[in-house]
């Protein structure tokens, strides 16, 4: 692996992990702050914060403010509508990213025996990996960008990412209309 890349691989990750770790020791701060964003905005907050959420990995997702704005009291299928959208935004951006992006990396950082046998875990794992991420607290912005990096095939990836993450938003989105 060439020193560029080791440099790169090495600054990513700790960019990555620097970040996960800023939103869970403040994640009581950024609750508080999402709550008075969504009051003060409406629904346009609800769209910012869904696509900031989904920008990187990190333990808050778009559930959150799509919770919080229907617990304001806000149209639970408009506060659905932005959320996704905004979701959607953020993980196509992510996914092609990946593409055009972090697959060069990925290759350069391995020999082609080591790319192919990654290439055939990906193609045996990778798309339950893609719906783990979407549907669960894994890091889901890594696993767009596996999916991504790996090529998955972009009508798979709105299924198994976008459309498992905006079922996901829904179903807390149902939840806390119900509990209001």
């Amino acid at each position: 692996m060439k020193r560029k890349t080791k440099i790169f691989w090495v600054t990513w990750i700790l960019i990555i992990v620097t970040l996960a770790l800023i939103v869970t020791l403040n994640q009581n701060f950024l609750v508080s702050f999402i709550n008075q964003y969504i009051e003060s905005y409406g629904l346009p907050s609800v769209f910012l914060l869904s696509m900031l959420t989904d920008s990187f990995d990190q333990p808050i997702g778009p559930e959150v403010p799509a919770g919080f704005a229907v617990g304001f009291g806000l149209n639970p299928l408009y506060v659905l509508i932005f959320s996704i959208f905004g979701s959607l935004i953020a993980s196509t951006f992510h996914f092609y990213l990946g593409r055009i992006y972090f697959s060069k990396k990925i290759k350069e950082s391995c020999s082609d025996e080591q790319h192919r046998n990654l290439y055939r875990f990906f193609e045996k794992y990778g798309k339950f990996v893609l719906l783990v991420g979407a549907l669960t607290p894994v890091p889901y912005v890594a696993s767009i960008w596996t999916a991504g990096s790996f090529k998955v095939r972009t009508w798979e990836f709105f299924v198994l990412g976008p459309m498992a993450r905006a079922f996901r938003i829904g179903l807390i989105a149902l939840g806390v209309s119900l509990i209001f």
